[in-house]
């Protein structure tokens, strides 16, 4: 049995992933999106942005700026590495999800510890999501979730879902877990066939929900409970579906003047 299935199951669940693998479909199937590949990299920029801000940097107004020279500059200049490092991560992330996760972390962590799951309990938890799993449990966590990548054959918003809120909650590194877990949504949505044109920005969905609602769900989803884990799958789905219906935002901001 699929270890999903009480979530494919679920009447809530299905009808939120639903409602947004259509709006993907309904991108890829999109004339004026699938012929301007001046999008894609300007997708990637926005994403990086609203994942970097979901951190507390500022979302600039003109996404294709470049970050300033501060604190929450260097963090925008890292979404921007992680975001864009991660379309180039399928054919790895298919096989080995870990060595992907340490790749992303890279570009977060420039000490000794880069690509290291943390060996204490210290994290920077910039949504305030709570205590982490205790380090000692990081290695059995992560090998279920791959485990869980293998074998499931649910839709690619619904692992992608469980996926982001087990990095989330796991909080493997020091720093930097949750910008790697809005990127692993966006993998999965691409190395599953789902975000075909690479345009799909649920980092921007999550930031037009707001990071309160945002960070309220993965802590319902740290419950464990049924309506927790549905709760959390809602808003992940809700996000996919700004994020693949905001083309018309790119689309202003690709025509506009330097």
């Amino acid at each position: 049995m699929d270890p999903l299935q009480h979530l494919v199951d679920n009447e809530q669940v299905a009808k939120t992933t639903s409602a947004a693998l259509k709006a993907v479909d309904e991108l890829n199937w999109n004339r004026s999106v699938r012929n301007n590949p001046e999008l894609i990299p300007l997708s990637r920029r926005v994403s990086s942005y609203a994942s970097a801000a979901l951190e507390g940097a500022a979302m600039p107004a003109d996404p294709r700026q470049d970050p300033e020279d501060s604190p929450m500059g260097q963090l925008s200049q890292a979404a921007l590495a992680i975001t864009a490092e991660a379309d180039f991560q399928l054919a790895t992330f298919q096989k080995t999800p870990l060595h992907t996760w340490a790749r992303l972390h890279s570009f977060v962590e420039n000490s000794e510890n880069r690509g290291r799951p943390r060996t204490t309990n210290e994290v920077v938890d910039p949504l305030h999501i709570g205590q982490p799993l205790d380090y000692k449990q990081i290695e059995s966590r992560l090998t279920s979730l791959v485990d869980l990548l293998d074998e499931s054959k649910a839709s690619a918003v619904l692992v992608a879902a469980i996926a982001h809120a087990e990095i989330a909650s796991i909080a493997p590194f020091n720093r930097g877990s949750q910008l790697i877990a809005r990127a692993t949504t966006r993998i999965i949505l691409q190395s599953r066939g789902v975000d075909q044109l690479k345009l799909v920005m649920p980092e921007y969905g999550f930031y037009k929900i707001g990071r309160n609602a945002y960070a309220k769900a993965l802590i319902s989803y740290q419950t464990g409970t049924l309506s927790g884990v549905a709760d959390w799958i809602e808003l992940h789905s809700q996000a996919i579906h700004i994020g693949a219906t905001s083309t018309d935002f790119l689309i202003a901001l690709s025509t506009q003047a330097e």
